[in-house]
């Protein structure tokens, strides 16, 4: 019950901010490449930011309160060479879905949190993006990664 209820106010929360921000990680980078603005990157760069002093805040939090350390860690994939990341059997997979996600939110012009919020706001148009990503979510799952996890 509980995790149902922290779940709950963690996507109110990001839902507001989200509605609020405009935030796009696909129209950040897209609006700047196409046609120099940088209103939307700036999202982006403030989200890895904050990020990145989350996971730094947590890791001091951690170290100076060993109870909680179990609790608040963030662990790390460290991968021995950078040659090695790509020898898992799942990295064309992981490929193929990120390059089509990222073409097919580009050419529906935003990423699926912008999608999620404007679908919320009653936008026709992203009802139908959404309907389509979760539909192609399965899809994609059933035939590339069950084909590619039962051959290899």
């Amino acid at each position: 019950m509980i995790s149902l209820a922290g779940s709950l106010l963690i996507g109110l929360i990001v839902g507001f901010l989200g509605q609020r921000s405009r935030m796009c990680f696909v129209g950040g980078f897209r609006d700047f490449l196409m046609i120099g603005d940088k209103d939307l990157l700036k999202g982006v760069i403030t989200f890895f930011a904050s990020a990145w002093l989350t996971i730094w805040i947590l890791s001091v939090i951690g170290k100076l309160i060993p109870e909680l350390y179990s609790t608040i860690n963030v662990k790390y994939v460290m991968y021995p060479s950078f040659l090695s990341a790509f020898s898992n059997k799942f990295w064309t997979v992981s490929l193929i879905g990120g390059l089509g996600l990222g073409l097919f939110s580009t050419l529906a012009g935003g990423c699926p949190l912008r999608q999620h919020v404007m679908a919320g706001q009653g936008r026709i148009d992203s009802i139908v993006y959404l309907l389509g990503f979760y539909i192609g979510i399965i899809i994609y799952y059933v035939s590339t990664v069950k084909f590619i996890a039962f051959i290899i």
